[in-house]
């Protein structure tokens, strides 16, 4: 069986690759979720009227189409992922205050300079970009050959992070609680320093 390299359009679909290299091993489907789909997923949680319950959350990971891990519902898979590979809920305070969602197949074998990871880069520009368009420009940080980050902090002051190693993409969205938070957090680095002590 032949390998499918992933189409390199921003937004494409889909990559198959055989992690294992070998004749008789199934192939798994490494897959890039379109630039659509992607904004679609983040705007559900982005837009909700935060801080949300967990019935909130769950209500919305279900709508979406997502699989509650049957022994920890704060854990979950969507069409891309299975096991260890799909996304997560984190509470603050009894409610939820972070989603992490994949936005790709995890490519542990990905290699840099391949169709995989230009297609993956020219992905998370499409998304970056759509994403800039509704909230304007984000905090960029890092870089392409290790991890590329941006940052946005929407009005209702809840955090959306578009994130990629080239091996794995994700959205992480913070509740405005913890947006407070990791704002006194930067406050204080700035100010003292990265060894600051926060008594």
């Amino acid at each position: 069986m032949s390998t499918t390299e992933p189409d390199t359009s921003p937004g494409g679909a889909t990559a198959s690759v055989n992690p294992n290299h070998h004749t008789d091993a199934p192939l798994r489907s490494m897959r890039i979720l379109p630039v659509e789909r992607a904004v679609e997923w983040i705007r559900a949680w982005a837009e909700l009227d935060w801080p949300i319950t967990w019935e909130t959350a769950y209500a919305t990971r279900d709508k979406l189409g997502w699989t509650p891990n049957p022994e920890d519902p704060e854990l979950f898979t969507t069409e891309l992922t299975v096991n260890q590979d799909g996304g997560y809920l984190i509470r603050l305070d009894g409610r939820c205050s972070e989603v992490s969602i994949p936005l790709c197949s995890r490519n542990l074998s990905a290699e840099p300079n391949t169709p995989w990871t230009t297609s993956l880069c020219q992905t998370y520009d499409a998304i970056a970009n759509a994403l800039t368009a509704l909230h304007g420009p984000g905090e960029q940080t890092g870089n392409r050959t290790n991890v590329l980050q941006t940052d946005w902090i929407l009005s209702n002051q809840v955090t959306v992070t578009l994130i990629t190693s080239g091996k794995i993409m994700r959205a992480i969205l913070k509740s405005p609680e913890v947006t407070a938070i990791d704002q006194w957090d930067a406050y204080f680095v700035e100010k003292y320093g990265a060894d600051y002590v926060d008594d």
